[in-house]
C-alpha cells in the first residue's frame, strides 16, 4: 500500500538534487507514480530554483594612458579576456585628452565591458616629464583615489607593456590584509642599496615593480599616501631614477603586500645573463612555472623595430585580436624578412642565455 506523504517527500527530495528548469517541475512532478506533488511543496521547488543568480563581482583594471599607448594597452585587454572567460570588467583610463574616436577604437577591444574615461584637467602631474623609457603616463595611476568614482574601492593597475595569461580574478581577489597595496618585488633593483639612499630600513628585495598594483582605494582615500608620492616626486624628481615608482617605494617601503611573483615576470628572471643584475634566486623567481603576466620591461619592447625577448610571440598572439596590428607593425618596420631575423635572434639569445 502505497504512503502519498512519503512518496511525495521522497520525490520531492529527487527533485530538489537537479538543477534543472522550473518549467520542468510540474511535468516531472505530474509524472510520479501518476500523480502530482502537493501544490505548497511544488511551489516551494519552483521558488528555490527560479532565483535569480547573484552577478559575478566586477573585476576594476585601471590604466593610466596616452594616445601612443593605446594599441598596447589593447593587447593587454584582449590577454585579460582570453585568459578570463565569462568575467565582467571595468576598466578605468586615467589620461590627459583621449579623443572620442581614439576611445572608440580601443572599447572595440573589450566590447560588452564598462569602460570610465577619467581626464586629468588639473594636476602636477601633468607638468611632470617623463624619465628614459618611462612615459609620463605612468605617473597617472597616481590620481587613482581622487578620480575613481567613490562605489570603487578596489581597483587593479596594470601598465600597458605586459601580456596577461593567467585568469585575472585570481590576483584580483587577493587578501591585502592590512596593507593599501600589492606588488610585485623589482629583480633589477638592489632595495638594500635603494633604502640606504633614502634612510630607510634595509630589507633585501625590498623594492616592488609598480607595473602590477593591487589596489585598496579605500585604505589609499583615508591615509592621502598617493598625494605623498606626488610631493616626492615634486621635490626629489632627480633622485627617482625609475620615476614614480621610486617615489611609490619611499612612500610604501615595508608596507606592501608580496603578490605571487608569476604575477609580474620580469625581463631579468628570464635573462639573468643578460649583462645586468639580477637580484632574486631561481627558486625565489620560481623558474620553470608558468608565468601569469609578462611584463615587458626595460626599454627594449615586442614593438621596437629591435625588439627581442623569449616570449615575444604572446605580444604578437594578442596583437591579431585587436584593431592595431597594421599600426604596430608599421612603427616596429616589421616585414616579413626582419621578422624572421628577429625570431631567429630571439631563440637564438634565448638558447645562448639559457647556457
Amino acid at each position: 500500500m502505497s504512503d502519498p506523504a512519503f512518496e511525495g517527500n521522497l520525490a520531492s527530495r529527487a527533485i530538489g538534487a537537479l538543477p534543472m528548469k522550473t518549467a520542468n517541475f510540474r511535468s516531472i512532478a505530474e509524472g510520479l507514480n501518476g500523480r502530482a506533488l502537493a501544490e505548497p511543496l511544488l511551489e516551494a521547488a519552483m521558488q528555490r530554483y527560479s532565483r535569480p543568480r547573484p552577478p559575478a563581482p566586477e573585476v576594476v583594471i585601471a590604466f593610466g594612458l596616452d594616445t601612443a599607448y593605446l594599441p598596447h594597452a589593447g593587447v593587454v585587454l584582449a590577454s585579460l579576456l582570453a585568459n578570463a572567460p565569462g568575467a565582467k570588467f571595468r576598466f578605468l583610463v586615467v589620461h590627459d585628452g583621449i579623443s572620442p574616436q581614439a576611445r572608440s577604437t580601443f572599447e572595440r577591444c573589450a566590447e560588452g565591458h564598462k569602460f570610465d574615461w577619467l581626464e586629468i584637467k588639473s594636476s602636477s602631474v601633468l607638468a611632470m616629464p617623463g624619465q628614459r623609457h618611462i612615459s609620463r603616463a605612468g605617473y597617472y595611476r597616481l590620481m587613482l583615489s581622487e578620480l575613481a568614482p567613490p562605489d570603487i574601492d578596489r581597483v587593479l593597475y596594470l601598465d600597458a607593456d605586459l601580456v596577461v595569461m593567467g585568469d585575472i580574478r585570481e590576483l584580483y581577489a587577493t587578501d591585502l590584509g592590512e596593507h593599501a597595496i600589492g606588488a610585485v618585488c623589482d629583480v633589477g633593483m638592489d632595495g638594500e642599496a635603494f633604502a640606504g639612499r633614502f634612510q630607510l630600513q634595509p630589507r633585501r628585495l625590498g623594492y616592488f615593480n609598480s607595473g602590477v598594483l593591487l589596489m585598496d582605494l579605500t585604505k589609499l582615500r583615508a591615509s592621502d599616501d598617493l598625494s605623498k608620492v606626488i610631493t616626492v616626486l615634486e621635490t626629489r624628481i632627480g633622485d627617482m631614477e625609475y620615476g614614480d615608482q621610486c617615489a611609490l617605494n619611499v612612500v610604501f617601503w615595508s608596507r606592501w603586500k608580496r603578490l605571487d611573483i608569476l604575477w609580474n615576470v620580469q625581463r631579468r628572471m628570464l635573462m639573468r645573463q643578460e649583462g645586468k643584475p639580477c637580484y632574486a634566486t631561481a627558486a625565489e623567481m620560481r623558474k620553470g612555472r608558468r608565468p601569469k603576466i609578462i611584463h615587458f620591461t626595460e626599454h627594449n619592447k615586442p614593438w621596437s623595430t629591435d625588439g627581442w625577448h623569449p616570449l615575444i610571440w604572446t605580444y604578437y598572439r594578442y596583437l591579431k585580436k585587436t584593431p592595431y596590428r597594421a599600426q604596430v607593425l608599421k612603427l616596429g618596420e616589421v616585414h616579413f624578412i626582419k621578422d624572421l631575423r628577429r625570431r631567429i635572434k630571439t631563440i637564438f639569445n634565448w638558447y645562448r642565455l639559457q647556457a
